[in-house]
């Protein structure tokens, strides 16, 4: 536990650097764009939530859990719950999402405005994707296929949500954004493979530690990491300006064929 802190203590201080000419812009259109539809999916999520009937692990039956139904990649690697690790996870995902505050040291208002916005559309745009995710997908976590889970665990109805892990999403993107905006704020600075190591050796600690303590599988956290990282990435290269000139986002290259480009 307190090798982890370590790591995020580490992360905090290296990101608190001084940086080079801010290279990214708002722009109130777009940011319309990702804002609203990050807030419509999160509607749209809780719409879900609060109108779906689902079961919970006990009302489901505790005996039709059979780890011979998991497919052996996480079969192999599936645990009973562990209250201390499932603790210790939530803290340092807490330190994980600190992290890139420390982007604000040393900045104007303005600049200070810019990563703040740009952080919160990162979080708003993963964890509601994360949360549709979820809704549409029955998966029994790990400890429900063992014998003495805790009857309050068993009982809760987020007992069929583990795919995809939210804990490694947010860690993910949380680790993304910082190791992102860093790089581009220090692009000859060797401390941002610091900052990048750091961020993603904690954002990975957070979710092994959701395997170990039970609430998740390998491949939960894997797409967790995967789309929270994306996520990470996206917004701020969305905000990046290059010699003063915005990156702009167009689904047709130069030759008409269909497809994601960024311009610079």
């Amino acid at each position: 536990m307190k090798k982890l802190l370590l790591i995020a203590l580490i992360l905090l201080s290296a990101a608190s650097l001084p940086a080079s000419d801010f290279p990214y812009q708002l722009d109130w259109k777009k940011d319309a764009i990702i804002g609203g539809g990050a807030a419509v999916l999160y509607g749209t999520h809780l719409a879900i939530y609060f109108t779906q009937d689902r079961d919970s692990a006990k009302d489901h039956g505790l005996d039709r859990f059979h780890k011979s139904d998991i497919n052996f990649v996480d079969r192999a690697m599936m645990f009973s719950y562990s209250r201390s690790l499932d603790l210790t996870g939530d803290i340092l995902l807490a330190a994980t999402m600190a992290a890139p505050f420390a982007l604000a040291i040393h900045q104007s208002k303005d600049t200070i405005i810019t990563e703040a916005v740009m952080y919160a559309e990162t979080l708003l745009l993963a964890h509601s994707f994360k949360e549709l995710t979820k809704d549409a997908v029955v998966r029994w976590r790990p400890y429900c296929y063992y014998d003495g889970t805790r009857s309050s665990l068993l009982k809760d109805d987020d007992s069929s949500r583990s795919f995809m892990s939210g804990h490694a999403t947010m860690a993910f993107a949380s680790a993304s954004f910082l190791s992102t905006v860093y790089a581009h704020m220090n692009p000859e600075g060797k401390k941002k493979y610091l900052v990048a190591g750091g961020s993603f050796t904690a954002a990975a600690a957070v979710a092994a530690l959701r395997v170990f303590s039970g609430n998740h599988f390998f491949t939960d956290v894997l797409v967790g990491a995967a789309w929270g990282t994306f996520a990470g990435w996206l917004v701020p290269q969305l905000h990046y300006c290059q010699d003063g000139h915005p990156v702009k986002l167009s689904f047709f290259s130069d030759t008409g064929a269909p497809g994601i480009l960024f311009n610079l």
